[in-house]
């Protein structure tokens, strides 16, 4: 339900475009609906559903935009629109929240081994700073990176917020991690995280109306 009530444009213009013989819609109108549904069938619902678990918000955001620069054969216009929205979210994609991607089940083994491979690396992405493309860049140094690229030394830091203590797990190859009971422990931590998006926005909207509730003058309010 939660996640329904944010893709209410979306289930509009879907249901629109299934009736748009009833609705007297333009020709123009109708192929600019079309275009529309055809973005979200194919490239957006899937994503939607899936982005409250934070355990695949690094891989499937790479994924995303990745797929996004791939639609500008379909749609260019559609794919510049997403793309320059899309990037100014990439807090997923640094070096401390992509080894998460470990714990994914979507991720082949091979890039796992990557990943642990890099755990030693000192190499901070973007020295240590959240990558942020120019309006020109549109993420483009972003396209050829796979999500083993995002992991270095610093990324073992959040299994230090964690409290994962045993990363013995680290030591065994992956093929052996779904009967390793250390790897077990730590995929049950990382599991409980979502993803933070809307808890901010829910933050900020009880801060606005605690705000209302006791003043109303802009002066006022910026001091509370």
């Amino acid at each position: 339900m939660h996640q329904g009530r944010w893709m209410t444009r979306t289930i509009y213009s879907l249901k629109i475009s299934l009736l748009s013989s009833q609705l007297g819609i333009s020709n123009k109108d109708k192929a600019a609906l079309l275009d529309v549904c055809l973005f979200i069938v194919t490239s957006y619902v899937k994503p939607w559903l899936q982005c409250i678990l934070a355990v695949k918000a690094p891989f499937q955001d790479l994924c995303f935009l990745k797929a996004m620069k791939a639609y500008e054969i379909i749609d260019k216009n559609i794919s510049k629109a997403a793309l320059q929205k899309f990037c100014q979210h990439l807090w997923y994609l640094t070096d401390e929240v992509s080894v998460l991607s470990l714990f994914d089940d979507d991720i082949d083994q091979e890039t796992k081994v990557k990943i642990v491979a890099n755990l030693t690396k000192e190499y901070p992405s973007a020295n240590g700073k959240r990558y942020i493309p120019s309006k020109d860049e549109l993420c483009g140094p972003l396209y050829e990176k796979n999500i083993d690229d995002f992991v270095s030394i610093k990324s073992k830091s959040l299994f230090n917020r964690l409290k994962i203590v045993d990363d013995s797990f680290l030591n065994e190859s992956p093929t052996t991690w779904p009967n390793n009971a250390s790897f077990q422990n730590a995929k049950k931590k990382v599991y409980t995280l979502r993803a933070v998006n809307d808890t901010a926005e829910r933050a900020v909207k009880l801060m606005q109306d605690f705000h209302g509730l006791i003043t109303v003058d802009e002066e006022q309010i910026n001091f509370c």
